[in-house]
């Protein structure tokens, strides 16, 4: 990008790591791009040269009516949004009036992901009728879930103190927030460990760390590098969130 945003500075943690992992924690990554409202998006059907550039990739087309009230009106406003699903339905891009999201709970990595954003993005700038997004932003949903404490070793200890200190029993639910604002973008950590049922009535502990980093007012032009900085920031929160026993899992190979 042309010039430093002052969001790039909002986590001064900096991660060593990025791109060496072997595994990882992410059930469900969502690309977001947002812009200028165009109403037409939200009609019965997307736009032909939308779903040519993208078909082969995501070859099921499913439309729902969404339903809008306008501010004193008791009438509401149907709108159409428009969800392109893969052939196995594990990846989905989904077309809105003022949004395009592009989302998979089998996350591959970010090299695989972004090849698939780039399209996405190069369609998106074919139908919007504006020269920039409002809003591109990038949320990955982590869980840690095995038989162990998550607390103990698998979590950063600054995020789960009251969790390890042994001055509260019966602890059934944990979270945390944690916001961070710039002018030019943003980042949102929400985390917590929650009491799952395994299946066989015995509960086990989840830790979920929710990362959502984002830029404001991006060039189309200038798309694929502010995802590309969104991506850093957002890894190098995530490798903030970790503890030696799940950087250990992560580097392992796969079994």
């Amino acid at each position: 990008m042309s010039e430093q945003l002052k969001a790039d500075s909002l986590v001064q943690a900096r991660s060593e790591n990025i791109d060496r992992y072997k595994r990882n924690f992410a059930g469900q990554v969502v690309c977001e791009l947002r812009f200028p409202t165009l109403l037409e998006l939200g009609k019965d059907r997307p736009p032909a040269s939308f779903i040519k550039a993208l078909r082969k990739q995501y070859p099921t087309l499913d439309s729902a009516n969404e339903f809008k009230f306008a501010l004193g009106s008791t009438t509401a406003e149907a709108a159409h949004s428009h969800v392109l699903r893969s052939v196995r339905g594990n990846w989905a891009v989904t077309l809105k009036e003022s949004t395009i999201a592009l989302e998979t709970r089998t996350y591959p990595g970010y090299k695989a992901f972004r090849e698939r954003m780039v399209t996405v993005i190069d369609a998106a700038a074919e139908i919007i009728d504006s020269e920039f997004f409002t809003r591109i932003g990038m949320r990955f949903i982590n869980n840690i879930e095995n038989d162990e404490d998550p607390a103990q070793g698998w979590i950063n200890p600054a995020l789960v103190e009251p969790i390890r200190s042994g001055a509260f029993l019966g602890i059934v639910e944990y979270a945390g927030r944690v916001q961070l604002a710039a002018a030019d973008g943003g980042v949102l950590l929400q985390h917590g460990v929650k009491l799952v049922d395994s299946g066989s009535g015995n509960l086990k502990p989840t830790y979920s760390f929710d990362i959502d980093c984002y830029r404001n007012e991006t060039a189309i032009g200038e798309a694929y590098d502010a995802m590309d900085a969104i991506h850093a920031q957002a890894f190098d929160v995530f490798d903030w969130c970790l503890d030696t026993k799940a950087r250990e899992f992560l580097s392992s190979e796969k079994g």
